[in-house]
């Protein structure tokens, strides 16, 4: 019974492993979209099992970020704007109200945490190393979560939140727009934590979760066949509502 136990702990260590490193080469464009991959390749590359990196590819399928056409083959997906936008629309809603409760509740340690995490994004802007700025930019957000035990919605978030942080990432390929913009709100949000000043807090992350829709015309205009799902001439006013 306990090798049996140990077997299906270790298929789902599998499923787990190939999900998360296949989800994570997407995002960080280690497969770009409109790529047909195959099931084989990935296995061999991942050194994982077929089986294991099947299922995995089913479920990141259901999430909007491969896409089977029958007689073709497997593709990675184009970045789906319309999905992108909605995304951060949600975020808006959720992440100011997030970040006030934590300000009234935060610890030292978190404090602490958050006080590195700025530092070490500085230091990873200074050597343009988009893999890990992007990864601590995730982190800096996530900590806020954790603060206020919402740990589910976060998790919630980046099942639903897939087409907006391959533009995330994709935006720090575009070496027009500073990464410092995003460090510098980084930082005043923090501040505005520390003082405890909900109404700058508040105006700061919103402002922060509006940047890509200042930005996402550049990002479209560098890498038009990243994308699908956008109009042409979504650069008018109306559109930042969304």
């Amino acid at each position: 019974m306990c090798g049996v136990i140990k077997e299906i702990m270790m298929m789902d260590n599998m499923r787990s492993d190939a999900y998360h490193e296949i989800k994570y080469k997407i995002i960080h464009f280690d497969y770009i979209p409109g790529q047909k991959i195959s099931e084989k390749t990935i296995s061999q590359e991942l050194g994982l099992g077929r089986t294991p990196v099947r299922e995995a590819i089913i479920r990141i399928e259901r999430e909007g970020l491969i896409e089977v056409i029958p007689q073709s083959g497997t593709y990675i997906t184009r970045i789906d704007m319309a999905d992108a936008k909605d995304a951060r629309f949600v975020r808006e809603c959720i992440e100011p109200k997030i970040m006030i409760n934590a300000a009234a509740n935060i610890s030292e340690d978190a404090l602490a945490t958050l006080r590195e995490n700025l530092k070490e994004q500085d230091k990873t802007a200074s050597e343009i190393n988009p893999d890990s700025f992007f990864d601590l930019d995730q982190d800096f957000h996530h900590e806020f979560y954790k603060v206020v035990d919402k740990d589910t919605v976060w998790d919630w978030l980046q099942i639903n939140n897939t087409q907006l942080n391959r533009f995330r990432r994709l935006r720090l390929k575009e070496m027009d727009l500073n990464w410092s913009t995003i460090y510098t709100q980084h930082k005043h949000i923090f501040d505005a934590v520390v003082e405890k000043n909900i109404d700058d807090l508040e105006y700061l992350v919103n402002e922060h979760l509006h940047l890509m829709l200042l930005e996402k015309g550049q990002v479209l205009e560098a890498y038009p066949d990243y994308f699908r799902n956008y109009d042409e001439e979504s650069n008018s006013a109306s559109d930042t509502s969304n």
